[in-house]
Formats: C-alpha cells, sequence, structure tokens
C-alpha cells in the first residue's frame, strides 16, 4: 500500500520530480519516459498525492493533443508544399523547350485569358475556334484525349430551348466529340435582343483532368511568356 513511508523508502527523488511534471499536464507516458517506473507504480503515487485525470488536467492533455495536431497537421502542408514545388520545377524544366513554339505561346496565353486560375483546369469560350485550339494544344503537348481525360459543359440560355438540338450539334461536329459527351447548364438570367441572332450557340467550358494541378502548372509556364514579354522595350534613337 503506498503511504508516506513507503514512498520515502523507494525513492521520494522520483515521487517528487512524477508529481512535479504531473501538475505541468504531462501524461503518464511523457511522464515515464523521463522517469523511469512503472506504470502502476506511477499511477499509485499519483492518486496519493491527488493528480489522477482531474478535470483541469484532462483539459491540459487536450489542449497539448490539439497542439501535436496542429503541428503534424502543418508539417504534412510543408511537405506537401515542397513536394509540390519539386514537381512544378520539374514540369517547367521539361516544358520550357517549347517556349519559342508559337502553338504552345499561343494555348498558354489563351489559358491565361480565358481559363479558371484556381482548382481543376476550365476553359470556357463562345468562339468555337478558340475552344478548337485548346483542345488541340492539350492533346499536342499534354497527350489528354478529348474523349476520356476531358469533360464538357454547355451554357445555354434558357429562351433558346427550341435550338438546344441544333447547338449541341454544332459544338460536337466542331469539336469532333459524341453529342452525349457534352452536358447542358441553362442560363436562368434575362438576355438583350442580340441573343436572338440564329448564329447563337451558347457558350462552351471544357473541364481537364487527366492531370493533377494542371492549372497551376499551366499558369507557372504562362507566368514566363509573361514576364518575356511584358517588360518595356528599351527605345532606340530620339523621342
Amino acid at each position: 500500500m503506498i503511504n508516506k513511508s513507503s514512498i520515502r523508502k523507494k525513492n521520494k527523488g522520483k515521487f517528487v520530480e512524477c508529481v512535479r511534471l504531473r501538475k505541468e499536464g504531462l501524461s503518464y507516458g511523457e511522464i515515464r519516459k523521463i522517469v523511469p517506473v512503472a506504470k502502476s507504480t506511477l499511477q499509485n503515487w499519483l492518486t496519493f498525492a491527488g493528480l489522477t485525470l482531474t478535470k483541469e488536467h484532462l483539459e491540459i492533455q487536450l489542449k497539448k493533443r490539439v497542439e501535436k495536431i496542429r503541428a503534424a497537421t502543418e508539417a504534412a502542408k510543408f511537405t506537401r508544399a515542397k513536394k509540390f514545388d519539386e514537381e512544378l520545377e520539374s514540369f517547367i524544366q521539361r516544358y520550357k523547350t517549347f517556349i519559342n513554339d508559337p502553338f504552345f505561346v499561343a494555348g498558354l496565353m489563351l489559358y491565361q485569358a480565358e481559363g479558371t486560375k484556381k482548382n481543376e483546369c476550365r476553359f470556357s469560350n463562345s468562339d468555337y475556334r478558340l475552344v478548337q485550339l485548346f483542345l488541340n494544344f492539350l492533346e499536342k503537348y499534354f497527350f489528354l484525349s478529348r474523349t476520356e481525360e476531358v469533360k464538357y459543359r454547355l451554357f445555354v440560355h434558357e429562351s433558346r430551348k427550341e435550338d438546344l438540338g441544333r447547338i449541341k450539334n454544332f459544338w460536337a461536329m466542331k469539336l469532333s466529340v459524341p453529342v452525349g459527351y457534352i452536358d447542358l447548364t441553362w442560363k436562368k438570367n434575362v438576355v438583350s435582343k442580340r441573343r436572338t441572332n440564329s448564329n447563337y450557340v451558347g457558350q462552351l467550358q471544357v473541364i481537364v483532368r487527366g492531370i493533377p494541378s494542371l492549372t497551376r502548372k499551366i499558369l507557372a509556364l504562362s507566368g514566363i511568356i509573361c514576364m518575356k514579354y511584358c517588360q518595356f522595350p528599351k527605345r532606340t534613337g530620339n523621342v
């Protein structure tokens, strides 16, 4: 049985140290790493000292666990960020060989102007030629299949429901994809009279899912192009 006499005979120094560490909020496991005693002995000592799992100690331990989880989360974020930076650098080095290729530059700048800047790679336009160009860009430089790694969403005003068949067939023919590959979203906003023209074909969105983080990778490459050509030219001769 644990009492003052037995503790004094066994090891008063260890007892005092265990009590001190427990008051600082350390768990049983953490205390035993510092003071090598049996778990049953530690539990008896702390029970005798009135330092079992009180509400206060539970709150301290919970706080410490939360802090550890936060630290682990931050470490994981740092590791993921470092891994992506390395992947991005490798991607840039691999594609820098195309920087002087006009078609490659055109595809990058087209996405810089009309593509999404966050999350998955999405490009939207109502001009079928620009959509064709972007699809050809994906196929030539990133080896993506327009019927496997690419999805399509068509945005059409509700006032043009009677033209839906013609519009979907138009895009399917221009992009060389089956009509069934094109999903539909109705636009409910009020439109002006100019939308009554017979050439109206809505707006098509290309959604790319074949390459992870493709948006950030394309924007990194387009940023290099912008830095190259957006500098003020040196003036020559008299102004």
